[in-house]
């Protein structure tokens, strides 16, 4: 089932905030996964987790007896030991965009504005398409490097290129949130 975040601009009704997500942490406040709404509001009434961020604009969840807010971000109550497993490691395939993405768009040689993508070991030497030999790069060092490494054209990383956390960013919101509370 696919999820849409709470920070999609779809206005909710009473037949699709059921699809909604809502991020889970653990009772250490640590990251765990994104749950649907539904799931989340039987967590939370009974008693298992409580809402940490409500969705905004206010969303009331009405049963007979009990109204509650729509839950942006979940705590369960309980610590629960899951084994890390990585999803996504340094050799996993990457995409153009996903680079650009984690990069913010900066050239990992110069900082400046990249559009496109670096292969640190270059391609025709078998440097592979991995989150750790792609880095966002602009036009002029793109140019530059050629097909060298970054030893060979006297070109040095700015960052050490790796695989994406998928949770570290709503993680990171969820400790400013705590912060200011």
């Amino acid at each position: 089932m696919i999820f849409r975040h709470a920070t999609d601009r779809v206005a909710l009704t009473a037949s699709n905030w059921i699809h909604t997500g809502v991020l889970v942490l653990n009772a250490s406040y640590e990251a765990l996964d994104e749950i649907g709404a539904d799931r989340a509001v039987v967590l939370v009434t009974s008693g298992a987790a409580e809402s940490i961020a409500d969705h905004e604009p206010y969303f009331p969840i009405r049963s007979k007896d009990l109204e509650i807010a729509l839950p942006e971000t979940i705590r369960l109550l309980r610590y629960v030991y899951i084994e890390h497993t990585v999803l996504v490691h340094d050799e996993s395939r990457a995409t153009l965009a996903g680079v650009l993405r984690r990069d913010n768009h900066r050239c990992g040689y110069c900082a400046n504005w990249a559009r496109t993508v670096d292969h640190i070991r270059p391609r025709s030497r078998g440097g592979p398409n991995t989150w750790s030999n792609l880095v966002a790069c602009c036009a002029p060092c793109n140019s530059a490097k050629a097909d060298r490494t970054p030893e060979e054209a006297g070109m040095r990383l700015l960052w050490q290129p790796k695989a994406p956390d998928h949770l570290a960013k709503r993680q990171r919101r969820v400790w400013k949130q705590l912060a200011t509370t």
